[in-house]
């Protein structure tokens, strides 16, 4: 009997040091129902899906011809972009995580739920929670977003002065994070300043195109689509020089997933912001809070 325990502690003990070899851990994504091990959230801001040009983004274009889209995802009321960036990092609406201004740097209102890091739970901290030594990454051109997540749980917080900065960046995470948030600040301030829908606004998009397609060629140059999901969103549209109002030019925005499980094609499912995080949690195996109130959006994935 006791040769027997002492075989299996040493089995155990065997597999254990594999494990610590292999590099197995955490943010192997465990429980992902896709396979997963990377996903990275790619944003633009105030990106509204009527602006869409197809023929004029061809690396826009390869993730709705490699992946599942819609371009009717919604925003929450208003339309404007602390509010929808807290909701789609959160899970939730305003009324509960408690952003309320456009560029709210702490809740107007009391969070519904406070974790003890004293905000609101986001997907970064869940994640933190589900796999502790997951490398959480984020960088973004508008100071703004710096305060719509749980920093205490990230391993690098970068905000940087212009997109081009973003995309080297991002370039860099995805390399080796588990979950990556890379936030683009236009095309939203040329949008302010000459107007949605004007050559200087497409202009603006297109230079973005080019930034994001130095992201997918990496990650298709390395075969890191074969593990890792990438997800494309907006927070709101424009219309003229601003957003807030409830027309469909601000309330509709893209939302495109790309990568490990995905099954092509566009999304009918109704989407809106706060079912981001809920899709990212339910890729990384991870269970939403339950004070998250967004839905997966399981229909994007499979044969």
């Amino acid at each position: 009997m006791r040769q027997m325990m002492a075989g299996k502690v040493a089995l155990c003990a065997m597999i254990l040091s594999l494990l610590v070899m292999t590099g197995a851990s955490a943010q192997d994504f465990v429980k992902s129902p896709v396979g997963a091990k990377h996903v990275i959230l790619i944003g633009y801001d105030g990106y509204g899906g009527n602006y869409v040009q197809w023929d004029q983004l061809p690396n826009f274009s390869r993730l709705r011809d490699k992946g599942a889209w819609t371009l009717k995802k919604r925003s929450v009321i208003p339309s404007v972009s602390a509010i929808n960036w807290a909701t789609i990092l959160m899970g939730a609406g305003s009324e509960l995580h408690g952003f309320r201004t456009w560029g709210s740097k702490a809740p107007d209102l009391p969070s519904a739920f406070l974790t003890e890091n004293g905000l609101f739970p986001d997907i970064f901290y869940m994640a933190r929670q589900t796999y502790p030594e997951a490398k959480l990454c984020a960088c973004y051109s508008w100071d703004g977003i710096g305060y719509l997540f749980d920093k205490k749980a990230m391993n690098e917080d970068k905000f940087v002065e212009t997109d081009e900065e973003v995309c080297q960046l991002g370039l860099e995470y995805e390399k080796d994070a588990t979950l990556a948030f890379i936030y683009f600040s236009q095309p939203d301030s040329t949008g302010h300043n000459i107007g949605w829908g004007t050559q200087e606004y497409y202009d603006a998009v297109k230079k973005l195109d080019g930034f994001l397609g130095q992201l997918l060629d990496y990650l298709e140059a390395n075969n890191r689509l074969e593990d890792t999901v990438v997800m494309f969103t907006s927070d709101h549209g424009g219309i003229e020089k601003g957003h807030g109002g409830e027309t469909m030019e601000e309330m509709e925005a893209p939302f495109m997933i790309l990568g490990c499980g995905v099954k092509p094609g566009e999304i009918t499912d109704v989407v809106a912001g706060y079912d981001v995080a809920a899709t990212i949690a339910w890729v990384m195996g991870i269970t939403p809070h339950q004070a998250w109130r967004g839905r997966a959006i399981t229909s994007a994935f499979g044969k």
